[in-house]
Formats: C-alpha cells, sequence, structure tokens
C-alpha cells in the first residue's frame, strides 16, 4: 500500500511562482559556503555555487530563456559591496547560455532582513517591495535566482512583480534550501 505523499504547502502559499527549485539542503559544508560567499565576500566560489544549481536545473529539464537575479536594496548592495544573487545569475547566464531582458528588478523599499522570522512575517515584509521597471517581459519564462530559500517569500515578490510586468512562468532557483 502506497503512502500518502505529504504536500508542503507552498502552492497555496506561493501563486506568483510556477516552481521553486533548489540545488541542494542549506547544511554542512554548503551553509558555511554560503555564508562566506555572502558574508564575508568571497566571490569567487559564485563559479561552484552556480555550477551546482545548473546541473539541478540540467536534471530537472528546467529551462527559459531569461535569468534575473533577486535584487538588494541600493542601501544594502552599498553596505555589502556587491549582490550574491546577481554574481550566482550571472554565472548562469554564461554556463546555461541565458540572457537577461531589457529592464530590471529593483527593490523599491528597504526591507529588515528575513533572518529569524517566521512565515508570515517575511510575506508581509517583502510585500510590494519589489517592481518590474522595463518593457514589458512579452509572456516569457524566467528563472528568478537567489542564493538561499526558506519560505520562499522573497521569491514570491520577486514573481509578483515580474508576471505584473507581463512575464510568462516564475521559476524560483536557489543555491539551498533551509528546511523549516
Amino acid at each position: 500500500m502506497e503512502s500518502a505523499r505529504k504536500e508542503c504547502g507552498c502552492r497555496s502559499r506561493l501563486k506568483a511562482l510556477s516552481r521553486l527549485r533548489s540545488a541542494a539542503a542549506y547544511e554542512g559544508p554548503l551553509e558555511i559556503a554560503l555564508q562566506r560567499f555572502k558574508y564575508q565576500g568571497w566571490r569567487r566560489l559564485a563559479g561552484p555555487l552556480a555550477l551546482l544549481v545548473a546541473e539541478r536545473l540540467v536534471v530537472e529539464g528546467l529551462s527559459a530563456p531569461w535569468a534575473i537575479a533577486v535584487p538588494l536594496h541600493r542601501s544594502r548592495q552599498r553596505q555589502r559591496g556587491f549582490n550574491q544573487s546577481e554574481l550566482l545569475a550571472r554565472e548562469l547566464r554564461r554556463r546555461l547560455d541565458l540572457s537577461k531582458p531589457a529592464g530590471e528588478l529593483v527593490r523599491t523599499r528597504p526591507t529588515p532582513s528575513q533572518v529569524g522570522h517566521d512565515r508570515r512575517w517575511r510575506l508581509d515584509n517583502v510585500r510590494d517591495a519589489f517592481e518590474w521597471r522595463g518593457p514589458p517581459l512579452g509572456a516569457s519564462s524566467i528563472l528568478l535566482i537567489d542564493d538561499v530559500a526558506t519560505t520562499g517569500a522573497t521569491l514570491e515578490a520577486c514573481a509578483a512583480a515580474l508576471r505584473a510586468g507581463g512575464s510568462g512562468p516564475v521559476m524560483g532557483v536557489s543555491v539551498a534550501r533551509v528546511n523549516v
């Protein structure tokens, strides 16, 4: 007798994203590498981390013509000096021969860090914090790239902005997923 498959409930919470995929769990050596990449400026990790994501996309047969990074607010990017998600997206575009659409996804307001907060707080924190600024996206599929996904709230808010900008399906893709 087959056991019933446990559903995560993501589909009821994440409506703008067509999928959410991560290359691996956020634990062990990958957790350490991502912390060094994001908070200690180990930018050279962008290539190996993007390779993990590229391999996952190929194995699952997921593709899109465009890859866009989750943006940082300009104040946080000034503070950090780079956007780790953009470094990953750039590597993925290079490795998978993808493009970046004309225009940009922007974070319109600074938001507090999501770390340590529950799902509802995270969703409220980033709601309407992103906007597509550019020509209509022509119903094209998009890979939306981030380093770590926890509840998917940030990816969902970005996907909603891209869908409002005329995109087709938006697939959230991260290097790692936190098990909550």
